[in-house]
């Protein structure tokens, strides 16, 4: 019975974002999303390979939907940017879309596919998105081989990690939500 409703929480189900706890979870959301950077850089891990500020986003996505998930890839960024200077400030114009895009894709797609095929796509789509962007500005000066080589291997563990983690983890919390009403 529980892995049943675990599993149709991974697969199609948000939680509502109406009530107090929704509002309290995606606060607790956004607090883990700043102090998970901090923590990562403050112990010398590469960002490429931890990608610290993700998970929370993409977790949004799939726990509250796609509108959480949009307005936590939207606001993370900046309030971190603001407190601890993080992102860099050449970097976060092309982050901010694609964690957007994370949290908003993310969200959407589990309305009809598996928590884990859409984080698959999303985080595929939110990379493309910050692809395109630093091409279309300029900012691309090696070939987008060589660019995903740089960039996107260093970090394969942890998406890796975020398509088999999330969609435990939000069924996991949802279910916990739901049990504690």
């Amino acid at each position: 019975m529980v892995a049943t409703g675990l599993i149709n929480d991974i697969a199609y189900e948000h939680l509502s974002l109406k009530t107090k706890k929704a509002i309290l979870g995606q606060c607790l959301f956004l607090t883990f999303a700043l102090v998970i950077p901090t923590i990562t850089h403050r112990l010398g891990l590469n960002y490429l390979i931890a990608q610290p500020m993700h998970w929370m986003i993409l977790f949004a996505g799939l726990t509250y939907g796609p509108i959480s998930g949009m307005i936590l890839g939207a606001s993370i960024p900046i309030v971190s940017f603001l407190i601890t200077g993080m992102p860099m400030p050449m970097v976060l114009p092309f982050m901010l879309p694609e964690l957007v895009a994370y949290g908003l894709i993310a969200g959407l797609l589990k309305q009809n596919f598996t928590a884990f095929g859409s984080m698959a796509v999303s985080l595929i789509a939110g990379r493309v998105v910050y692809l395109v962007l630093i091409a279309v500005f300029g900012r691309l000066d090696v070939s987008v081989l060589e660019y995903a080589q740089r960039t996107w291997v260093p970090g394969i563990v942890a998406i890796i990690l975020q398509v088999v983690l999330l969609p435990i983890l939000s069924g996991l919390y949802i279910k916990w939500i739901r049990d504690d009403n």
